[in-house]
């Protein structure tokens, strides 16, 4: 009984080492290890970053080994509580009128409400024209933008607000300006656009190129908006950007961050990937994407363990189990072992059954 046994549980076992280094060599879902965000969210705290720490963490709280952490409960208990402070809005608040900027939504609003009203556009072209004056250094994209700000706000009233999402747009731009988050090549664009629009009294032209950073604003926010926009290197980009926005919501900003911007890539090729998978595939790092790619959505899944949406029977969950215990933990120098032990005991076996028909 063990003679006939024998060589078919080897059988199997070089088969199976096989079938697990040809699978490594697709992808080693062994060498995934998931991003920890704890010492991060910790480090935000220590310098005040309190929005940043919050977006952070709880981009990570939808995954099981972060959510059931108690440490990562306490951190988000703690975050939440001081941002709803009234000490702390306060401050923002002030720090948006002082200083033009903030983190938080609060000093963000106080910073841009003027730059929203005409008195905003009016202030900072007279100051430009002092600086001409003076013969000083004039700062065009600020006189580019306090001129579509007056000839937005005209348009809004002749248009019954029809307009009012280019003038929103460029309250937000005159803020992203202030914080330096406008890339050279947009800057370039919207001078030049704005000459076109000052030239024909119309924004047609001028919305082409604010609609995908008004389509990102009410997607992310201001603050990912600007970042993104940050980011973009031209016309297309930025649309690719605003695109990857819709699609991830205000998780997008987390979600390049975590991956190197690579995100970005892998997400337009992989259109028709969840967004769930996707994330989940993220909280591994650029390589749970690239894992992801390589293997498929289903059988990334399978060999992470994460298959709680995915209809499986129970032989067929239990085998999917077994494969990824042993992709996981047995070491290619042990398959390589088997594979060739295996050879070598059949090897023996076919030469003895030769040399008896000799």
């Amino acid at each position: 009984m063990l003679k006939i046994f024998t060589p078919i549980l080897i059988l199997l076992l070089v088969v199976s080492s096989l079938l697990l280094l040809e699978e490594r060599q697709t992808f080693d879902v062994s060498t995934l290890v998931h991003i920890d965000p704890i010492p991060h969210t910790e480090k935000l705290i220590q310098e005040k970053k309190y929005v940043e720490a919050e977006e952070y963490l709880t981009f990570f709280m939808q995954e099981n080994y972060v959510k059931e952490n108690p440490r990562s409960t306490e951190l988000l208990d703690f975050i939440q509580k001081k941002r709803n402070s009234y000490s702390y809005k306060a401050k923002k608040l002030l720090e948006g009128i002082v200083k033009g900027g903030s983190d938080e939504e609060i000093g963000r609003a106080s910073a841009i409400a003027s730059d929203f009203l005409v008195i905003g556009d009016i202030r900072d072209l007279s100051i430009q024209g002092s600086h001409y004056a003076k013969d000083e250094e004039v700062d065009n994209l600020v006189v580019a933008l306090s001129s579509l700000g007056l000839l937005a706000t005209a348009s809004t009233v002749y248009t019954l607000g029809a307009t009012a999402p280019v003038k929103t747009s460029i309250s937000l731009l005159k803020y992203g300006k202030r914080v330096n988050k406008i890339p050279s090549w947009f800057q370039s664009e919207l001078i030049k656009y704005t000459k076109i629009a000052k030239e024909t009294k119309s924004l047609e032209q001028i919305n082409t190129l604010l609609k995908p950073v008004h389509n990102l604003y009410n997607k992310v926010g201001l603050n990912q908006t600007l970042n993104m926009l940050k980011m973009s290197k031209n016309a297309n980009e930025l649309k690719a950007l605003a695109n990857f926005g819709s699609r991830f919501g205000k998780q997008s900003q987390v979600l390049l961050q975590t991956t190197n911007n690579k995100a970005f890539a892998y997400a337009r090729s992989m259109p028709k990937v969840s967004n769930k998978s996707f994330i989940h595939a993220s909280t591994y790092g650029e390589n749970g994407l690239k894992g992801l790619k390589k293997l498929g959505e289903n059988k990334f899944l399978k060999r992470v363990g994460f298959t709680s949406h995915l209809a499986k029977t129970t032989y067929k969950g239990n085998l999917n189990s077994l494969f990824n215990a042993l992709l996981k933990n047995i070491p290619n120098i042990a398959l390589f072992g088997m594979v060739f032990l295996g050879l070598g005991y059949f090897v023996l076996k076919f030469l003895r059954i030769f040399r008896r028909f000799k």
